[in-house]
């Protein structure tokens, strides 16, 4: 007999902004995620997650618990053959080493310049680029501290999850009251980052829920802006090859 031979493997999928339920495998989001790890991202030689993979993450020593199924289901996806890099959202930003020593996922900095085939591809979260929401930037350095995440991540699980309860809640009710100007992506913070990679002329983030492809020029040179769906359950993600990079939806 002859042996068969399997598909070529994409160089890289991209998805962002899940958010994840905790404790709550069934819930249509997480539901979809499974679906897509088992049915497409094995296709892919390597997963980018940029940013609010999970909805809360209170620690990794709660994370691991509340997030199981899920866990489970990357570190297999990981054991067979495709690598996992997560970068932290504005939700999520509390993964540590334990996170990465038990699933075997990547943590990616802030900014990650990545060069795949032939492509230079600068992946933020995109949270950074929301430059007209003054509060939210003060919170998100003030957060971002050592010393403050190393002070929570002390507290007592209870008393983590009530704050992380009352934070949720405080977010969703001020997202609702701000203007989408504010929470989309202003083009003097785009600018500034592109300009510290010079040699990066493809900008991916997600964050800002509003999902499209800019193509725009500067200082003399074509550039593209990818942003990322969240999913709602229904998203779309990016799939890179040698040739091209291409939205594709999963419905």
């Amino acid at each position: 007999m002859t042996a068969s031979h399997s598909q070529p493997k994409t160089l890289a999928l991209v998805i962002a902004d899940i958010h994840l339920q905790p404790n709550n495998p069934k819930h249509p989001i997480n539901q979809h995620f499974l679906s897509f790890i088992q049915k497409v991202a094995p296709s892919s030689s390597k997963l980018y997650i940029l940013g609010d993979l999970f909805e809360v993450w209170l620690g990794d020593d709660i994370g691991l618990q509340d997030y199981a199924t899920e866990l489970n289901a990357l570190k297999y996806l990981i054991d067979s053959g495709t690598q996992v890099f997560v970068q932290y959202g504005n939700r999520d930003f509390l993964m540590k080493q334990r996170f990465s020593q038990t699933t075997g996922i990547q943590l990616l900095p802030d900014e990650y310049p990545a060069e795949i085939g032939p492509h230079k591809l600068l992946m933020v979260h995109g949270d950074q680029l929301c430059t007209l929401d003054e509060n939210y930037q003060k919170m998100r350095r003030w957060f971002r501290k050592n010393w403050v995440q190393s002070l929570f991540l002390k507290l007592p699980q209870t008393q983590r999850k009530k704050i992380g309860s009352k934070m949720r809640q405080t977010s969703n009710s001020t997202g609702r009251s701000k203007s989408s100007e504010m929470m989309d992506a202003q083009e003097s913070a785009i600018v500034a980052l592109l300009n510290r990679y010079p040699d990066y002329h493809t900008l991916i983030h997600g964050h800002t829920h509003q999902p499209n492809h800019y193509e725009f020029t500067m200082n003399q040179h074509s550039y593209h802006r990818y942003v990322l769906s969240d999913w709602r359950p229904q998203t779309n993600y990016l799939s890179i090859d040698s040739q091209k990079i291409q939205i594709i939806n999963f419905e």
